[in-house]
């Protein structure tokens, strides 16, 4: 927990000197400040992830989905990873038909010329049976 603190506590510095001005490419000796790079950046992140850049650092350092936008809709900020539903192999076997290939859950041991393979899927298991 304590090495939690520290990695926090340094990236709120970055942060905080992010703040600095830098020298303008464009007009020498014009100092532009970096606060509209920081916001640009992290309004394409929350564009593309839903997610500010403190919310991927809060989602790192506690290891939670931590989420802006989850807060503004009265969800708690950080919540659990949801637990992966648990999934069972399911073969399908594929032949070519008229005009598409077709798909079934056993083979056709008759239609053994227009096989075309078998392709295994991981399906989720639902509480009343096999999806």
């Amino acid at each position: 927990m304590q090495s939690r603190v520290r990695i926090i506590g340094a990236v709120f510095v970055v942060l905080g000197l992010s703040g600095c001005s830098m020298k303008s490419p464009a007009l020498p000796g014009v100092a532009a400040p970096a606060i509209p790079t920081i916001l640009t950046i992290d309004a394409a992140s929350l564009i593309n992830t839903g997610k500010t850049l403190d919310d991927h650092v809060m989602t790192w350092a506690t290891g939670e989905n931590c989420s802006t936008l989850a807060a503004t809709k009265g969800e708690p900020y950080c919540k659990a990873w949801p637990q992966p539903a648990p999934t069972m192999p399911r073969t399908t076997y594929c032949y070519k038909s008229l005009a598409a290939v077709t798909c079934y859950d056993r083979p056709f041991p008759a239609d053994q010329s227009r096989y075309l393979g078998a392709r295994v899927d991981k399906v989720p298991i639902l509480e009343d049976g096999v999806q």
